[in-house]
């Protein structure tokens, strides 16, 4: 079974730390899947998704060493002439922007103080999205989730 979700997020001028436990942890339980694969993607430039155990000091380290990747204040044009920050787009690149957790027993596969954070490097506030698919077998979904139509039981293959 496949399942989809979709989040988004308002971010500051900053340099953004949000948690997406919660996100991840309701797509499991909604998809009603049990075990398998949960796989996050910030699909936008200038954003990254990391593990990490959210202790203030390490979050503060960790916002500390991803603001020398990300400030580098070199600028160059894409493909619309538009002026672009290369500093956030090489952060997330070295970070990377998908994390693949595997599921167990309805349960994400982590340290127990572990989790997943988002982490938006861009200077201008905006709308993130994060996008969740599970992978897998066990249960039905819950209302709310999306299957994709060939996925769904009974589908001509």
């Amino acid at each position: 079974m496949i399942f989809l979700r979709n989040y988004f997020f308002n971010t500051t001028q900053g340099l953004d730390l949000i948690s997406v436990v919660h996100e991840i942890n309701r797509t499991v339980r909604e998809s009603g899947i049990r075990d398998g694969l949960v796989t996050a993607i910030a699909p936008d430039a200038g954003a990254a998704l990391v593990i990490v155990e959210p202790l203030a000091g390490v979050l503060e380290k960790l916002r500390e060493t991803v603001l020398a990747y990300a400030s580098g204040g070199f600028e160059t044009k894409n493909r619309r002439k538009e002026q672009l920050d290369v500093g956030p787009i090489i952060a997330a690149a070295i970070l990377g922007r998908s994390l693949g957790i595997p599921l167990k027993d309805g349960r994400l596969v982590l340290g127990c103080r572990e989790e997943p954070i988002l982490i938006d490097f861009t200077k201008d506030g905006r709308r993130r999205e994060l996008c969740v698919w599970l992978i897998g077998e066990g249960g039905e979904a819950k209302p709310g989730g999306k299957i994709p139509p060939q996925m769904q039981k009974g589908a001509a293959r």
